[in-house]
């Protein structure tokens, strides 16, 4: 009897802490919310303005996600390295904006200076086993003129023994006027979009894509996803089918830590107008092992055709 009650309350133990684990903790006087899964952090969201101790004001920056985190409570990201200063963990910037008849930068300081601010909340729920979060934020010239509507809606799921899987979607919409991003045409890299700029341990990482693994850094080739791994663990990013450009090209390096940049929309230019937003979706998998071991390519298959 006492083993039978037993079992019967360790089940119910199991089945409340795979339930109802998920919540948010904000810090305002950083600017930063995280979310977290049961006892570990998941990521964190940094709306306010960050700037790294020691660093030139002018690289001053917000609304993008750091530290993203292991399914240990390793962070994965790392944050205005030395290197690359414009390098904000999970983020999304391009290295040519053109509006109101100017040439400008989301992707490093620049003049006239352009880049994310929060606006607002939408949604912070807990949604069954996944958290949801979404915001508001404005691009602005200089902080006055609103040239952009971003909203960014991130769904994390619980993990599993082997991942766990984070839902990215951006929009973005052009206020006042047509807007214009482009990648960089400097030595036809294309880079700009969404990036992953990884913690130190990715030095060397293997690169692996849908195409196999890569003995070198791709520079403006197109796959549907790519992973950075080690022995131990690794971050893939998925693009989904019904993204404009879909097969996307791609930067990926590990010769400096570890970076997996989507290069949208790469060597050609998308002109965005008022009332016409473009929708940008995107998975993060972060897994035990390399790609292999994680089942990345597993992985993939489940995120294109639509379950979680």
């Amino acid at each position: 009897m006492k083993q039978a009650f037993l079992a019967i309350f360790m089940m119910g133990f199991l089945v409340s802490a795979s339930s109802a684990q998920m919540a948010f903790v904000e810090d305002a006087a950083k600017g930063k919310l995280t979310v977290r899964d049961g006892q570990l952090e998941v990521l964190t969201y940094r709306y306010g303005d960050q700037l790294k101790l020691g660093v030139d004001p002018k690289h001053i920056q917000s609304c993008y996600v750091h530290p993203l985190f292991s399914l240990d409570g390793q962070a994965l990201t790392d944050d205005s390295p030395d290197d690359h200063l414009h390098h904000h963990g999970l983020f999304w910037t391009w290295p040519v904006v053109r509006t109101r008849g100017l040439s400008t930068s989301t992707w490093e300081p620049k003049a006239p200076r352009l880049r994310q601010h929060f606006v607002r909340w939408l949604k912070q729920e807990v949604e069954g086993r996944a958290a949801l979060l979404s915001v508001e934020n404005s691009w602005m010239l200089d902080g006055k003129e609103i040239v952009a509507k971003e909203v960014v809606a991130l769904r994390v799921h619980s993990a599993n023994n082997q991942g766990r899987a984070i839902d990215l979607e951006l929009t973005i919409e052009a206020v006042g006027g047509p807007l214009e991003l482009q990648g960089t045409l400097d030595q036809n890299k294309g880079y700009g979009g969404l990036c992953f700029r990884g913690a130190p341990m990715f030095t060397g990482a293997v690169m692996t894509t849908d195409e196999g693994p890569l003995k070198e850094d791709a520079v403006h080739m197109p796959f549907q996803w790519a992973d950075l791994s080690t022995r131990e663990l690794g971050v893939a990013v998925f693009v989904s089918s019904d993204h404009p450009g879909f097969p996307t090209r791609w930067m990926i390096r590990n010769s400096y830590a570890g970076l997996i940049n989507v290069s949208w929309p790469g060597l050609t230019s998308v002109v965005f107008k008022p009332g016409e937003p473009a929708i940008l979706r995107y998975r993060i998998y972060v897994h035990r092992g390399d790609a292999a071991a994680g089942e990345v390519k597993d992985a993939y298959s489940v995120y294109t055709k639509g379950r979680s």
